[in-house]
């Protein structure tokens, strides 16, 4: 269809392990001219011709880049290995652009036609690197002198694909005048990766007998399920992605490894997640927890920007969120109404659903299982009884079980730590609560403004929490610097800022109300003020508010 259309270059964001990299073998093949592979297939019943054609291939997804120049080194032993394949010469001394621009125009001289150029994961050098933003800028502005030559020179080019997972090193694909087709939301191309349920049934038929009998075994199906069940049940974990198409298509990875394993498991979500992600987490983990998933604008989605990164693009395009529907949101510009179109967003299926933003939290930041378990047993007893001193007991533990390199941030080019915030330490209280089986909500609405944590007991009680972080006024590099600091505060000094701290919490709780909202549908209310200096220095208070 793709080449029907005759789309010259076009440009596709999908998850990782979707089929991106399969799909480019595909249509390498495809102008490779090799037919057999093609036979019983639509396009090998179709009129198209296979004519051969000379295919460049690049993976931008390069180990030990470090620097930039570590990136410029990469892409021209990989432009002079292409150049190589295809009988021609090169020379190093010269700019990436004119590189790639020789390549091109000498493949156009020795065949008398252009070249197919794939290029796969072609966001890595940016996104590998979103940490430092420094680095990460560099390695676009190179890539954007790669790809600007690519468009520069489209007469040289029957045929140009390039792939990826987000859209922040897009500013050099999608501007000028040889634009590249961006198909991602493309409904017609919707599933072009991944399974659709009809291909489900025609590329797995003989293994749906097999894996029903050994799934009724694990008593993971009830025995007197049949295939329909069983389908249904496969559905329900892997299906659900949506790219505006009028068909949902299943994980891939997942589908795959299910039928290999005959078990329904989280198979996807365990492989890990794109580095950018984690990165962008570290950064700044509270905006991850509760993602507002409703009228997002169809243009911020379209358009990622590293100055201007937020939640649902990251979270859509990395493949924990996916499109529930399309609808219009209402805007007033200069005193005229403005309708643009939008998008509602959900989490896609079972899989993706038993691996929470929370738990992608406690993975990144690793607290110890043993210290959360604690809290799930005890932490309840010791707010109903409002015992202060078992819950500072408890988050002292917690706090001080994480591995002091997953505490604070750490630049990559000082190699310096940066300071922890207010945010991480609500993030990880936020996403503890979560794990050890508390319902919880963060800045909720009530009184005068949002409280910090709200945490349900039980139907009758909840725990409203405000949290305040005291900032370590001595820098520290390394854990050494670290112990010696402590060592030199005095107990005096720790106290009057922690006490200080829980004034001010309780302050901020009372005068605005937050336990106001929470005695108005009748729950029992306890307040908790919160105090966190570093992370081995915490103090609580009950407050009466």
């Amino acid at each position: 269809m793709l080449v029907h259309k005759n789309y010259n270059c076009c440009f596709l964001s999908r998850p990782r392990r979707f089929g991106k990299t399969l799909f480019l073998k595909t249509i390498d093949s495809l102008f490779q001219g090799d037919r057999k592979l093609f036979e019983g297939l639509w396009i090998g019943k179709s009129d198209y011709r296979f004519e051969k054609h000379p295919v460049l291939n690049f993976n931008m997804a390069y180990d030990d880049v470090s620097a930039s120049d570590d990136l410029v080194i990469r892409i021209k032993r990989s432009l002079i290995k292409q150049a190589d394949k295809a009988g021609v010469r090169l020379t190093s001394d010269c700019s990436i652009g004119e590189m790639f621009e020789d390549l091109l125009e000498g493949i156009h001289e020795k065949r008398g036609g252009g070249a197919v150029v794939l290029v796969d994961e072609y966001d890595a050098p940016v996104t590998d690197h979103i940490s430092d933003k420094e680095l990460a800028l560099a390695n676009r502005k190179i890539l954007h002198d790669f790809y600007r030559s690519m468009k520069n020179n489209i007469d040289y080019i029957h045929f140009a694909f390039v792939t990826g997972i987000t859209r922040f090193a897009m500013t050099s694909l999608d501007s000028g005048p040889n634009n590249f087709k961006d198909i991602s939301l493309s409904p017609e191309f919707s599933g072009i990766c991944g399974f659709t349920p009809s291909e489900l049934d025609s590329c797995f038929q003989d293994r749906f007998e097999e894996t029903l009998d050994i799934l009724k075994d694990k008593c993971e199906l009830p025995q007197s399920a049949d295939i329909d069940d069983l389908k249904v049940e496969i559905l329900k974990w892997y299906d659900g992605y949506n790219w505006l198409g009028n068909e949902h298509v299943l994980n891939p990875y997942s589908i795959l490894n299910f039928f290999d394993e005959k078990e329904f498991d989280s198979f996807w979500p365990s492989t890990g997640r794109p580095s950018h992600l984690s990165a962008l987490i570290r950064e700044n983990p509270l905006e991850y927890l509760q993602p507002c998933l409703d009228s997002y604008p169809v243009k911020q989605i379209k358009k990622a920007e590293l100055s201007d990164i937020t939640v649902v693009p990251v979270l859509f395009h990395s493949g924990y969120l996916t499109i529930d529907s399309k609808t219009t949101r209402t805007r007033f510009i200069n005193n005229q109404e403005i309708k643009e179109k939008a998008l509602t967003f959900k989490t896609p299926n079972m899989e993706v659903a038993s691996y929470s933003n929370a738990d992608m939290l406690m993975d990144i930041f690793k607290p110890s299982h043993k210290y959360i378990s604690e809290m799930s047993k005890n932490l309840t007893t010791a707010l109903l009884n409002m015992n202060s001193v078992e819950v500072v007991r408890m988050l002292h533990n917690l706090l001080v079980s994480l591995s002091f390199h997953q505490h604070p941030t750490k630049s990559q080019n000082t190699q310096e730590q940066q300071p922890a915030s207010e945010k991480f330490y609500h993030a990880i209280l936020h996403a503890s609560l979560l794990s050890a089986g508390f319902n919880v909500i963060s800045e909720a609405s009530g009184g005068e403004g949002r409280s910090d944590i709200t945490l349900f007991i039980n139907e009758q009680t909840c725990n409203v929490i405000e949290l305040k972080y005291c900032a370590s006024s001595i820098p520290v590099s390394d854990i050494a610097e670290k112990i010696n600091a402590e060592k030199q505060r005095t107990e005096d000094r720790s106290e009057k800022e922690l006490a200080a701290a829980l004034d001010s919490a309780e302050d901020q709780m009372k005068r605005k109300d937050y336990a106001g909202p929470y005695r108005a549908t009748r729950h029992k209310v306890i307040c908790l003020a919160l105090a966190i200096r570093d992370r081995t220095e915490v103090a609580a208070r009950f407050v009466d508010a």
